[in-house]
């Protein structure tokens, strides 16, 4: 089976400090080890050979990266749907480098007003979340928010969903999950938060909803497909298995992506994912999510009928 999606982290440095991420905290990848743009275009001709369709630009804040403009618009000359979430910090100062250059620009929203966003985000950011949406719109992008959802701002949830309806910026309800020292969201908030994502402009994975409510990945009967689904690659040029959180392997890529993603260690780990002891009960939507795409069962349809909603309201303010 191809894998669906590459996570790709480009970074793992970041210019906020949010509560619910410790990415920041590790900083183990100085700038002097980051892949340069020839590493990291070479690798992307390899997972476009391997099937991979989807390209997520992550990090750390993806937008730090020194070369970014030139990583998205190869992505793009080779035909990858091409994702990227920042904290807005640095948009204005690129954007004009990255225009056109991503499929799926979204922009992480932590509160409806300045004081609640920037007390999650750690540093002032929220009037340049506000500035950046402005401006991608002027440059004929179509931005979204993206609003992670905690126990702790589950409340303030019906105001982050106006505030996106009223600048008709489509929103998407991202449940926290259990990970950086963190809860998680618990499954009763998962429950009220079905309830509150209704409604145009607001899409959720209901799928990976229930799935979160239902205690999350199953070791005997597992539904992850980490591996499978999915290609996760550091910013130092390896290859994280079986996923980034749970990275207990990592391989140095060295151009060899292609040989390595055929190789029998892989399908060791393909034979091993969702049956660690760390995967009982896991449920990180960077894999989960993948994976129910490709596993026919109960989540399987709530999850596309979801994909197919965020589609439509994607497209319905553009």
């Amino acid at each position: 089976m191809r894998p669906f999606i590459c996570n790709y982290y480009l970074t793992y440095r970041c210019n906020a400090r949010c509560s619910f991420c410790g990415i920041w905290k590790t900083n183990d990848v100085p700038i002097s080890d980051e892949a340069s743009p020839d590493v990291v275009c070479r690798n992307l001709g390899d997972i476009r050979r391997l099937g991979v369709r989807i390209v997520d630009f992550t990090g750390g804040e993806p937008l730090l990266y020194q070369g970014i403009g030139r990583v998205l618009r190869y992505a793009r000359r080779l035909g990858f749907l091409t994702t990227l979430t920042t904290n807005g910090i640095r948009y204005t100062e690129c954007a004009a480098e990255i225009a056109d250059c991503i499929s799926v620009l979204q922009f992480s929203l932590d509160a409806a007003e300045s004081g609640g966003h920037d007390a999650v985000k750690g540093v002032p950011s929220f009037d340049r979340v506000m500035e950046a949406i402005d401006l991608a719109r002027l440059l004929g992008e179509n931005p979204t928010f993206i609003h992670t959802v905690t126990d702790d701002n589950l409340s303030r949830v019906p105001d982050v969903i106006a505030l996106a309806r009223r600048m008709r910026v489509p929103l998407f309800l991202n449940p926290c999950f259990p990970y950086f020292g963190n809860r998680g969201l618990s499954p009763e908030s998962a429950r009220q938060l079905g309830s509150m994502a209704r409604g145009p402009g607001i899409s959720i994975d209901r799928g990976f909803l229930a799935f979160l409510i239902d205690g999350g990945n199953s070791r005997e009967n597992p539904d992850c497909l980490a591996v499978t689904s999915t290609l996760v690659i550091s910013s130092d040029d390896c290859l994280i298995l079986p996923c980034f959180h749970r990275g207990i392997t990592k391989i140095p890529i060295r151009g060899r992506l292609f040989a390595l993603r055929n190789s029998p260690l892989i399908r060791e780990e393909m034979a091993k994912e969702g049956r660690y002891p760390f995967c009982e009960g896991c449920a990180v939507n960077c894999y989960i999510r993948a994976s129910l795409f490709r596993k026919p069962g109960r989540y399987f349809i709530p999850t596309i009928i979801s994909a197919a909603k965020y589609i439509f309201e994607f497209y319905r303010v553009k």
